[in-house]
């Protein structure tokens, strides 16, 4: 007997195909939103782990570093002003925190202060995975410390001094051989610590996220010498001027749109030009609709890119009782109602 096979005709082959590209089209956003929530994740336990890091500096040491800092060579010559000249180094917080994030090869190099050289190499501790580095290989910053109160705030005036209420890391680069002067070399080091946070460690902020840092590192010691010590490059910044553009808010102009110079060329103009690039000093990812960020206290949470920016400077100042935040009515951070979660999340 015969037995006729029928297969099938290309319309229904057709219709196949097009229902698979249905379902297909259907995953795909899911499949990216689980990617995305990964390396949010991903970004998270960095932060934590950083925060971690300044958890133990302070229980060991009582103290917290600077955004800019000073490394001496305890055996070398003193100078006029009582510094070890020979061989010192900047270093930003990073530097600072290797011994307690478990870098402390790197650490004991940049102290050996016979070697005119360290290394600088690429830390995925300091990189967010949405963020991938422009340059694979360079040490690629995408986390920054709470530095407060911007320089280039109009609210200042000529103010050019730091607050402990105002943030929490701050210049501890007083030797005029490293770097520029700033007008703050004959202002006292302000030494924060965990227990000069009168604010509660859970209500003020340390890291967050940044689109715009470049390098954890200044260079070796004879590089980059007039590059001044400017918050935005490896710090968060608040003002208490309104916003006049969109790059001055969370997540605020990714793409240097409100800029007719565009993005800076290089680490060394990024921090020459606070007037033009500290706006760019507030928190910025490629996460959608906010930004991780890592408070004192050790949680890390994500911050709601709307979030007022009255709210947001209260977060950022340690001290509301002698901070400079102001609000819209010019009434001052001492005699605003304390944030609440619901009010940034």
């Amino acid at each position: 007997m015969r037995h006729t096979r029928r297969g099938f005709t290309l319309v229904e082959l057709l219709v196949v195909i097009a229902i698979i590209g249905t379902l297909v089209a259907l995953l795909l956003p899911a499949v990216q939103a689980a990617r995305e929530a990964s390396r949010r994740n991903a970004c998270g336990n960095n932060l934590k782990q950083l925060v971690t890091a300044m958890q133990n500096m302070d229980t060991s040491l009582r103290k917290l570093p600077g955004f800019s800092n000073e490394l001496f060579n305890p055996n070398g010559a003193k100078d006029a002003n009582g510094f070890t000249a020979s061989y010192a180094r900047r270093a930003s917080w990073v530097v600072r925190a290797f011994p307690y994030m478990e870098e402390n090869a790197l650490w004991d190099e940049w102290n050996q202060f016979g070697a005119a050289t360290v290394s600088t190499p690429a830390l995925q501790t300091l990189l967010c995975p949405s963020n991938p580095p422009e340059v694979p290989g360079q040490p690629w910053l995408h986390y920054v410390g709470n530095a407060g109160w911007a320089f280039s705030d109009s609210t200042r005036g000529s103010d050019a001094a730091e607050y402990a209420a105002n943030g929490v890391f701050f210049d501890l680069n007083k030797n005029l051989n490293l770097g520029p002067q700033d007008n703050r070399e004959g202002h006292p080091a302000l030494q924060m610590s965990m227990a000069q946070i009168v604010d509660g460690t859970t209500k003020t902020l340390m890291f967050s996220e940044s689109l715009y840092t470049f390098y954890w590192s200044y260079g070796d010691k004879n590089a980059d010498t007039t590059m001044p010590d400017a918050k935005h490059i490896f710090g968060f910044i608040w003002k208490n001027a309104a916003a006049a553009t969109e790059k001055d808010r969370i997540n605020g102009d990714k793409y240097y749109d409100k800029l007719a110079s565009g993005p800076p060329a290089s680490m060394a103009v990024y921090a020459a030009a606070p007037a033009t690039y500290e706006s760019y000093g507030y928190p910025s990812s490629n996460h959608s609709s906010g930004v991780n960020v890592a408070f004192c206290g050790g949680s890390v949470e994500f911050l709601n890119q709307s979030i007022d920016p009255v709210i947001y400077g209260q977060l950022m100042t340690s001290n509301s009782k002698r901070s400079s935040l102001r609000n819209a009515a010019n009434v001052p951070d001492r005699k605003l109602t304390q944030p609440a979660d619901g009010d940034y999340h």
